[in-house]
C-alpha cells in the first residue's frame, strides 16, 4: 500500500507542475534553479513540457488504484519523466555536472532521483499485480 501511495504522491507533484507549467509558464521559467541557464523562454516549449508533466502525472496518480490496469497506466506514466532523467543525465555527462547547488540539488532531486523512483514504484506495482 505504501507504494501505491508514493505513486499518488508522485503523480501529483507531476500534475501540480504541469498545472504550474501551463498557468504561468514564465514565472516557472523563472523560479525552476537553472532553467533560464539552457536558453530564452519559449512559451510553446514550456506549454508542451508541462503537458508531459500533467499526463504523466495522472497516469502515474492512477496507480494508486488497485489491479492490473492500473499498474500499467502507472508504467505508461513513468516512461516520460524517466526518458526526461536520461537527458538531464547525457547533459552532466557532455556538458559537467551543475556547479550551482541549488541547481544540482534541482535535477538530481527534482528530474532524475524523483523519475527513477516513481519507474521503480510502478515496475513494483506491476510485479504485484503479475503475481
Amino acid at each position: 500500500m505504501a507504494g501505491r501511495v508514493l505513486l499518488l504522491i508522485l503523480g501529483l507533484l507531476n500534475v501540480l507542475n504541469g498545472v504550474f507549467m501551463l498557468a504561468a509558464p514564465g514565472a516557472w521559467f523563472a523560479m525552476v534553479p537553472g532553467v533560464a541557464a539552457t536558453g530564452a523562454f519559449n512559451a510553446h516549449f514550456v506549454y508542451d513540457v508541462g503537458m508531459a508533466y500533467l499526463a504523466s502525472g495522472i497516469f502515474l496518480a492512477y496507480g494508486f488504484r488497485g489491479g492490473r490496469t492500473a499498474a500499467i497506466v502507472a508504467m505508461t506514466g513513468a516512461i516520460w519523466p524517466v526518458l526526461h532523467a536520461l537527458i538531464h543525465i547525457d547533459g552532466w555527462l557532455t556538458m559537467g555536472f551543475p556547479r550551482d547547488s541549488q541547481v544540482a540539488t534541482s535535477e538530481v532531486v527534482g528530474v532524475v532521483v524523483l523519475s527513477f523512483l516513481g519507474a521503480v514504484l510502478a515496475w513494483m506495482r506491476l510485479q504485484r499485480e503479475r503475481a
